[in-house]
């Protein structure tokens, strides 16, 4: 998965917690990680939220669960955290814990890019190849009603600096 990768972001007032489910993430402890992540996931934060849908996603401290990883990936997603958007459309793409959605997932992938995600734009293009016209039309109409009448909590992504693009010269 692309965005599989945990996020250490600073959790406002759950600093230390998330110091602690860091350090147990890189020793290994994912048990511990877990107990200490799904508390702030549980108050409603979407980083942790996204990370214990991580770790359901690779049954890391919990038995592997798709539903479960989707559930949270969507709390998360629902605020606006791109990331999640990008691992929930992947699963509807893959069919992960249910049948293959290409709508879905092109939903998914589309609020992700609106959330200025730099693998969203590719990725739908992509699976918009292999959808057809009528299917992506349903998807676009469903994007544009659900940024009419949404709002996410966590802001779209800055831009990103195209020297940061082409790598170190």
């Amino acid at each position: 998965m692309w965005a599989g990768s945990l996020l250490w972001t600073s959790v406002a007032g759950a600093d230390s917690d998330w110091d602690r489910a860091r350090s147990a993430h890189e020793s290994g402890d994912y048990a511990a990680e877990v107990a200490i992540v799904r508390p702030l996931a549980e108050q409603g934060s979407a980083y942790a939220q996204f990370n214990l849908g991580v770790l359901y996603d690779n049954g890391q401290g919990v038995p592997q669960n798709d539903a479960l990883a989707m559930q949270w990936y969507q709390k998360a997603a629902e605020q606006g955290l791109s990331q999640a958007q990008v691992n929930l459309a992947i699963m509807y793409r893959e069919g992960q814990g249910l049948p293959p959605d290409p709508v879905r997932a092109y939903f998914w992938f589309a609020l992700a890019e609106s959330q200025g995600d730099w693998q969203a734009p590719r990725a739908k293009t992509a699976l918009a190849r292999q959808m057809t016209p009528p299917q992506v039309e349903d998807a676009e109409r469903q994007v544009q009603e659900w940024l009419a009448t949404h709002t996410f909590s966590i802001p779209p992504l800055p831009e990103p600096d195209p020297r940061t693009l082409q790598g170190n010269r």
